[in-house]
């Protein structure tokens, strides 16, 4: 890849169904799938042979819930072996087996969980289905086998007390955590009037990153972690802050998405050879200039 390609954050969404049913999911800026669709190992591994071919930060994969593609753990692996940039995974963690685990934890990707209470009974009704107490398991085996993890919650409420719960529980278990407003909601750029105050309760350490990320080391007795907030440009139209970390999606379809309140936007066209590819890549990169 040339270095007129600004793109530097890729997110490869291999699935665009999940099993489960949580409220505030955007499904990665993907539309509700009509039908279940799986990105195939082949296509996945010709996007990262082209990725491999120039410097980038970071590869995401994503869904839907990643776990549902019966590939997807060969698909890490094989990003580990040809990329050097840091390799991300958001799943619900519930699919996730013993033996995917310990083969994961040979790799360098990080599993971001989405995780949304730490009341068994509100985290079923807010998945639709989901079992807390079989998502602790898999957390605790992932770090059994020093697999690299974290939480992720979408802040859907004004709830303080659900949230100063995950925040507890996240430095209780050292566990980092990033916090995600949800994008569409009405009163999402000002949950951070009621979850700062909860952060600086127990940090230790501050740092904007300028870029609308927000990391606090939070600590409480013994133990500690670090929080992500990501007060998104998405909420007040900043293109120019956006671009400083902004991630192209590539969706199961290879249909490619520049921001996740649009639709996608162009179809790549992996069979005309790489540098098409490439070149398709820096053209969106050169309109992306509005939000």
């Amino acid at each position: 890849m040339t270095n007129n390609n600004t793109w530097s954050k890729f997110r490869i969404l291999v699935a665009n169904n999940c099993n489960y049913k949580c409220p505030f999911c955007h499904n990665e800026g993907q539309e509700k799938p009509q039908k279940a669709n799986l990105m195939s190992k082949e296509n996945f591994m010709d996007l990262v042979d082209i990725l491999s071919t120039g410097p980038i930060d970071e590869l995401n994969l994503s869904g839907g819930e990643p776990f549902l593609n019966k590939n997807i753990v060969e698909m890490i692996e094989y990003a580990d072996k040809r990329l050097v940039c840091d390799i991300s995974c958001a799943t619900n963690f519930s699919l996730i087996n013993s033996k995917q685990i310990e083969r994961l934890s040979k790799t360098r990707v990080k599993l971001n969980i989405q995780f949304p209470y730490v009341n068994e009974k509100a985290f079923h009704q807010s998945t639709g289905n989901g079992n807390l107490t079989a998502i602790l398991q898999n957390i605790d085996l992932a770090r059994n086998f020093g697999l690299n993890i974290g939480l992720n919650t979408v802040i859907q409420t004004e709830n303080q007390e659900d949230y100063e719960h995950i925040i507890k529980f996240a430095i209780g278990r050292e566990l980092p955590l990033k916090l995600l407003p949800q994008i569409g909601g009405n009163n999402s750029k000002k949950y951070k009037d009621f979850i700062f105050p909860i952060l600086n309760r127990y940090s230790v350490d501050y740092v904007d990153k300028g870029c609308g990320a927000l990391r606090w080391i939070l600590k409480k007795g013994e133990h500690s972690t670090s929080v992500l907030y990501i007060d998104s440009p998405c909420f007040y139209g900043d293109i120019e802050t956006c671009k400083k970390f902004a991630e192209i999606r590539i969706h199961p379809d290879l249909t490619a998405q520049t921001c996740i309140m649009k639709e996608s936007s162009e179809q790549l066209y992996l069979n005309k050879g790489p540098q098409y590819v490439i070149n398709q890549l820096q053209s969106l990169w050169k309109n992306f200039t509005t939000c």
